[in-house]
C-alpha cells in the first residue's frame, strides 16, 4: 500500500510518520469520490463537519473547535493554505480543489509552525506541480440539473531551467432548489477557477515558485427553508400576520422559497499570487521564503428567511486584501531537524453588510409609539489586522526508536476596528432611530440620511473606533517511540490560540462593538500508526482531551431594551474523544478505506448567557454546535481487469453522522438529524491511465439532510444537503 507523501511538519515525509493526526488524500482519491469542494471533505475526514452560515459564509469545525460568525473577517479556527500560502478567511476557500497532488488535513492546534487561528486544525491543498516532461488532461462531467464541470491542464518545460503547468475549470448548471409556492428555481452555477506555476531552477542550490491563481463566482446564493415563526419582537407580531400563517417548507431537499424579484447570486473574484524562494546554504541547512498577496471582491445578495416575504434580504459587499511573508532557516544537526522562522501579515477587511427586514416584528417595532416602519439598514465592519511573529521548532532522536520534539511561537496581534450601523441613505433608519433617540435623551441631535444611528452611554450616535491588541505564546512538546518496523506510538501536548475580533451586526449601542478576546485550546493526544499483515492494512488511532478556554461565540450581553447580540467569550469547556482510521487492501484490486470519530463536547463552569429566542440560560454541560457525537465513513473500491488493455472498476462511499445542534439551548427547531449518505461508481479505464470513463450517483438515497439551523428576525430556517444527483465523467491524459 502506498504511503501518500505530506508537509505536516514543513518538510516532505511519509503521513504514517508523521506523531500527529492527519487525514490525507492523492487527487486522485479526492476526484473518485467526488470531493470537489471544502465542503467535501466531510466524506473522507473524521471530525470534520462543514456548516452554511445564514451569511453565505463557510463554517469550518474539526474535533469540535469551530467559530461560528457572520462576519467576512472573522478568524477561522481551521486554517486553510494552498502550498503553504494562506488562505486566511474562509469565504475565499471557495476554489481550493483545482488540479490538486493531494490534500492534507492536520487535527489538533496548530500553531507552532502554522500560527494562530488554526486551533482546530489547519487544511493545507497541494497543486499538483509542473512536470520535466510534457503532459496535458482533461476531465468533464455531466449531471442531474444540467451540471456540468470542465477542467483540463497543460504542464512541461519552458526552458530547461523553467518548468511550467496551466490549469483552469468552469462549472455550470441549472438551480436545483424549487419553490413550493410558485414555478421558480434557485441554486444556479457559475463558477471558474485557474491557476498557472512557474518552477525555476536555474541552479542546483535556489529554487523559485510562482503560483498566480484566481476564480471568479456567479452562481446563485441558496435559499433556507422556512420551518418555522419565532418573532422577534412578540409585542408586535400581530403586524406581520402573512409570515406568521406562511407555509412551512415541505420536509424534501429541493424545497425552498425566496422573493421573486431580487437576484440573488454572487458576483465574487478572488486573486492570489505566492512566491516561494528556496536556497540551500549547504546540504544541511536551507533559507526559505514565502510571499503572497491576495485581493477577494464580495458582492451577494441572500434571502436569509427562506419565503417569499422581504422579512430579512441582506446584500454583503466586502473588500478583502492581504499580504504575508514568511522567512525560516531548516535544517539538519547531528540526530536532529530544525526550523527557525518570523512571519509578518496585514489583512485589511472592508465589511458592508445592507439588511432590508421590510415586513417583520423589528419593522414595525416602533410604529406602536407612532414612528415610520423600519425598512433598512446598514452595518459596518472594517478591520486593519496586523500580525508579527517568531518560531521554532526542534525534532531530536534520543535513540534510533525514540524521539523528542518540541516547538513554540510568539504572536503579536494589532486589530484596528471602525464600525457602527449606519442609515442606508435614504433616510429611513434616521427618520426612525433620530427622534428615538432624541425622545429618550431629552434633547435634539439629528441623524443625517447615512449617519450612525448606534448610539454611546450618553445616547448620543457615534461611530465606534476601537483596537485589540494581544500576544500569545503558542507551543507543542511531544515523544515518539518506533518499538517495531512500520509501528509509531505517539504522544504529544500542544496549546494553540485563535484571535480576537469584532462582529458585524445590527447595533443599536456601542457596546456591541466590543471585541471577543482571543481563545486557546490546550490539547492532548496519544496515538498510534501501524502497518499489518505484509503493509496491506494500515491502522491508524488516537485519544484526545482539549482544555479549551475562552470560546468565542455570537451571544447577546444585556442592556435596558433585553438582550442585544454580541461576541461573547465562554470561560471554559472541553472536549474529549476518539478517532480510528483504516485503509486495507484484502485482496488484489480491492482496497477499503474506513474512518470514525467519537466526540463528547461540552460548556463548564454554568456558563449563562442568551438563547437564541433571547431567553437566558444555564448552558452548562452543553454540548458544542456543529458537533456530532459520531461520524463513520467508509470507501470501497474494486479494479479488475476487463482484458489486456481495459480494467473496470465499481466503487462507493458512505457517510454517517449522527445528530447534533447548530446553537447553545438545545432547541428542536436547531437539532441537525442523524443522517446517512451514499454514493456510488462505475467504469472503465485504460491500463496505460490514459483515460476513464464513469458513471456515478451522488446521495442516492435522496437522504434529506441539513448542516445549519438558526432564526433570523423573525424567521427559523434550515440549509439542505443537496438531493440525490447522478451523472457521467470523462478523464484523458494526454502523455
Amino acid at each position: 500500500m502506498a504511503d501518500i507523501i505530506v508537509t505536516a511538519q514543513k518538510r516532505q515525509e511519509s503521513a504514517n510518520t508523521v506523531p500527529m493526526s492527519i487525514s490525507a488524500a492523492t487527487g486522485e482519491q479526492l476526484a473518485a469520490q467526488g470531493v470537489t469542494e471544502i465542503r467535501d471533505l466531510v466524506k473522507i475526514v473524521p471530525g470534520f463537519t462543514f456548516a452554511d452560515s445564514g451569511a453565505g459564509l463557510p463554517i469550518l469545525t474539526i474535533r469540535g473547535v469551530g467559530f461560528i460568525d457572520n462576519a467576512l473577517g472573522g478568524r477561522p479556527t481551521v486554517s486553510t493554505y494552498v502550498d503553504e500560502a494562506p488562505i486566511t478567511f474562509p469565504v475565499q476557500t471557495r476554489g481550493t480543489n483545482l488540479d490538486l497532488e493531494r490534500v492534507e488535513v492536520l487535527k489538533g492546534p496548530q500553531g507552532t509552525l502554522f500560527g494562530q487561528n488554526a486551533t482546530g486544525g489547519a487544511i493545507n491543498f497541494i497543486a499538483a506541480k509542473p512536470t520535466t516532461t510534457f503532459k496535458a488532461g482533461m476531465n468533464a462531467s455531466y449531471g442531474r440539473f444540467n451540471e456540468f464541470d470542465v477542467s483540463g491542464f497543460v504542464s512541461g518545460p519552458i526552458t530547461d531551467t523553467l518548468l511550467a503547468r496551466f490549469a483552469v475549470q468552469h462549472e455550470g448548471g441549472d438551480g436545483w432548489q424549487k419553490s413550493y409556492t410558485r414555478g421558480d428555481t434557485l441554486g444556479r452555477t457559475d463558477f471558474t477557477n485557474g491557476r498557472l506555476l512557474l518552477d525555476w531552477r536555474p541552479s542546483d542550490r535556489f529554487r523559485a515558485q510562482l503560483n498566480l491563481s484566481a476564480w471568479a463566482d456567479r452562481s446563485d446564493m441558496l435559499a433556507g427553508q422556512y420551518i418555522g415563526f419565532s418573532p422577534g419582537n412578540p409585542a408586535v407580531a400581530s403586524l406581520v400576520p402573512d409570515l406568521a400563517a406562511y407555509p412551512r417548507a415541505p420536509r424534501t431537499p429541493r424545497a425552498a422559497d425566496w422573493n421573486p424579484e431580487t437576484n440573488y447570486a454572487r458576483n465574487n473574484e478572488f486573486y492570489q499570487a505566492n512566491l516561494r524562494l528556496d536556497y540551500d546554504i549547504s546540504d544541511q541547512l536551507t533559507l526559505t521564503s514565502l510571499t503572497s498577496f491576495t485581493k477577494t471582491d464580495i458582492n451577494q445578495d441572500i434571502d436569509v428567511d427562506g419565503t417569499a416575504i422581504r422579512n430579512n434580504d441582506q446584500r454583503t459587499l466586502g473588500d478583502i486584501r492581504s499580504i504575508s511573508q514568511e522567512l525560516r532557516l531548516a535544517g539538519d544537526f547531528g540526530r536532529g531537524k530544525f526550523v527557525l522562522g518570523a512571519t509578518y501579515g496585514h489583512d485589511r477587511v472592508l465589511d458592508d453588510t445592507y439588511n432590508t427586514p421590510t415586513y417583520s416584528t423589528l419593522g414595525f417595532t416602533f410604529v406602536p409609539l407612532g414612528l415610520p416602519q423600519f425598512t433598512n439598514f446598514h452595518n459596518v465592519n472594517h478591520q486593519r489586522v496586523t500580525t508579527k511573529a517568531v518560531f521554532g521548532n526542534v525534532d531530536f532522536e534520543l535513540a534510533d526508536t525514540l524521539k523528542v520534539s518540541g516547538g513554540v511561537r510568539y504572536t503579536d496581534s494589532r486589530d484596528k476596528f471602525n464600525g457602527c450601523t449606519f442609515d442606508s441613505g435614504d433616510g429611513n433608519g434616521a427618520s426612525v432611530f433620530g427622534p428615538l433617540w432624541d425622545f429618550l435623551r431629552g434633547s435634539s441631535i439629528p441623524v443625517a440620511p447615512g449617519g450612525c444611528l448606534t448610539v454611546n452611554e450618553n445616547l448620543i450616535p457615534q461611530v465606534v473606533r476601537d483596537n485589540l491588541n494581544e500576544d500569545n505564546v503558542s507551543w507543542r512538546v511531544g515523544v515518539e517511540w518506533k518499538p517495531a518496523s512500520r509501528t509509531l506510538l505517539y504522544a504529544n501536548v500542544s496549546k494553540g490560540y485563535k484571535a480576537g475580533g469584532f462582529p458585524t451586526l445590527g447595533a443599536t449601542n456601542t457596546f456591541q462593538f466590543r471585541p471577543a478576546t482571543q481563545e486557546s485550546v490546550l490539547a492532548y493526544e496519544v496515538g498510534f500508526k501501524t502497518a499489518l499483515l505484509d503493509r496491506s492494512v494500515q491502522l491508524n488511532g488516537a485519544l484526545f482531551y482539549y482544555d479549551y478556554t475562552d470560546k468565542q461565540i455570537l451571544g447577546r450581553v444585556p442592556s435596558v431594551i433585553g438582550p442585544l447580540l454580541a461576541l461573547v467569550n465562554v470561560p471554559k469547556g472541553d472536549v474529549r474523544g476518539a478517532e480510528l482510521q483504516v485503509n486495507w487492501a484484502p485482496l488484489r484490486g480491492l482496497t477499503i478505506n474506513a474512518g470514525g470519530s467519537y466526540i463528547k463536547s461540552r460548556i463548564l463552569d454554568n456558563f449563562t448567557n442568551y438563547d437564541s429566542f433571547g431567553a437566558l440560560r444555564n448552558f452548562n454541560h452543553e454540548p458544542f454546535p456543529n458537533t456530532p457525537k459520531w461520524q463513520l465513513m467508509a470507501d470501497v473500491n474494486y479494479k479488475t481487469s476487463l482484458n489486456g488493455r481495459f480494467d473496470g472498476f465499481v466503487g462507493g462511499n458512505v457517510n454517517h453522522q449522527s445528530s447534533t445542534n447548530s446553537a447553545f439551548g438545545q432547541s428542536d427547531l436547531f437539532a441537525l438529524k442523524a443522517y446517512t449518505t451514499v454514493d456510488l461508481r462505475a467504469g472503465i479505464e485504460t491500463k496505460s491511465g490514459d483515460w476513464r470513463l464513469s458513471i456515478w450517483g451522488r446521495n442516492v438515497g435522496n437522504t434529506y439532510y441539513w448542516n445549519q439551523a438558526f432564526v433570523a428576525v423573525d424567521a427559523v430556517t434550515r440549509y439542505v444537503g443537496k438531493p440525490a444527483t447522478y451523472g457521467v465523467s470523462l478523464a484523458y491524459r494526454f502523455n
